[in-house]
């Protein structure tokens, strides 16, 4: 990763986004609001880190977007950008706490954010928690009452709940496990696989109370990336009756460990077609009622990834990125309706694609975040 892209910058909302959105957004959502909003399937944008703006709005709107489960490594002034930008920006979003607010935000034409979050290190806050109590006392609850509704506990590296992608065999600590189950019972998504390591991704599935869910990664048993997860997490997410989100980013698909130091850049990027190889997969593996879209798209942040910099993502995991590259014609969220033709084209039914565009993750939500 490069200088001017650190590991939050990876994840950081564009500077100036935010005031350029509250600036525009008004024109915008006039000229791409839905003709006529009603209470058909739900499509959902199960995982981007893209900056909040005026543009992104305008392509969920293109794609047929109707949820973003907005994904970040979170800080606490990212947080009160995105709950300004959504304060500014009332007529065209509104944060979702429930499934049922979801489906009523559609239905009043606007697009419903969810909070995300990629790692939990802020839960556990120096000087704003008290692992010394018993049970420990966390922030958790004030997030949650901010809107966070969806959480990861680890980003690649191990840190003091889980082990990290990187970190395969670490299982979950005696903090994690606290952090887990309050999770659980407040009322936040367990965010397993992908970033996480697969042995602490089992502990949290063995301990699972509610669904847990994957947002975002890709099929090991289709490219062997240390980023993308096993055939038995994804089982074992699917027993807790959670889903697993496709992620659109190029090298999960076609860079392999075997790869490192050969080049720069794949010789054959990854497509709409093999996108949907890997739902295909799922399909197969563990059916159509645990697959959801969870494309990584990072519109607007900036991002670059540079391995040969970066401890987080080695030249195993990625070739440079700059920007973050993603399969043809599935390069940003307006190109939803790509994916959707090519799973037509392969035999998918209508029923089945509407589970997969959104309505599995609002039985998620509503068997994790309420209904």
């Amino acid at each position: 990763m490069t200088s001017e892209m650190n590991r939050r910058g990876l994840m950081k909302f564009a500077g100036g986004s935010l005031v350029a959105a509250a600036a525009g957004v008004a024109a915008a959502g006039a000229a791409t609001a839905q003709a006529a909003p009603d209470d058909g399937p739900i499509v959902v944008d199960g995982c981007s880190p893209a900056a909040p703006t005026a543009a992104y709005l305008a392509l969920l709107r293109k794609g047929g977007v109707d949820s973003w489960n907005v994904s970040m490594l979170p800080t606490l002034l990212q947080m009160s950008q995105l709950l300004e930008f959504a304060a500014r920006n009332a007529a065209d979003v509104e944060i979702a706490k429930t499934a049922g607010d979801i489906r009523r935000i559609k239905r009043e034409g606007k697009i419903s954010l969810t909070i995300g979050w990629q790692e939990a290190d802020l839960f556990a806050a120096k000087g704003e928690s008290d692992w010394w109590s018993n049970p420990p006392q966390t922030t958790m609850r004030l997030f949650h009452e901010v809107g966070l509704r969806v959480c990861g506990l680890i980003y690649n590296l191990t840190n003091a709940f889980a082990g990290g992608c990187l970190d395969p065999h670490v299982g979950l600590t005696k903090a994690g496990r606290v952090v887990v189950a309050q999770m659980q019972q407040l009322g936040i998504l367990v965010d397993v696989g992908g970033h996480m390591g697969e042995q602490s991704s089992l502990d949290v599935i063995a301990m699972a109370q509610r669904p847990v869910v994957c947002t975002h990664s890709n099929v090991a048993a289709l490219n062997s990336n240390p980023r993308n997860t096993s055939d038995r997490v994804i089982e074992g997410i699917a027993k807790t009756g959670g889903l697993f989100g496709v992620s659109a980013i190029d090298p999960f698909m076609s860079w392999s460990r075997d790869d490192a130091g050969k080049r720069l850049q794949p010789k054959t990027r990854a497509d709409v077609k093999r996108y949907v190889d890997e739902l295909d997969y799922l399909k197969r593996l563990v059916g159509v009622d645990h697959i959801g879209v969870g494309a990584d798209f990072t519109t607007g942040a900036n991002a670059v990834i540079r391995p040969e910099e970066s401890f987080a993502f080695p030249p195993e995991m990625t070739y440079v990125q700059d920007p973050i590259q993603y399969a043809a014609g599935f390069e940003d969220i307006s190109k939803l309706p790509a994916v959707r033709a090519e799973m037509e084209r392969r035999g998918w039914r209508k029923d089945e694609i509407d589970k997969v565009m959104g309505e599995n993750w609002m039985r998620v939500y509503a068997a994790s975040i309420g209904a």
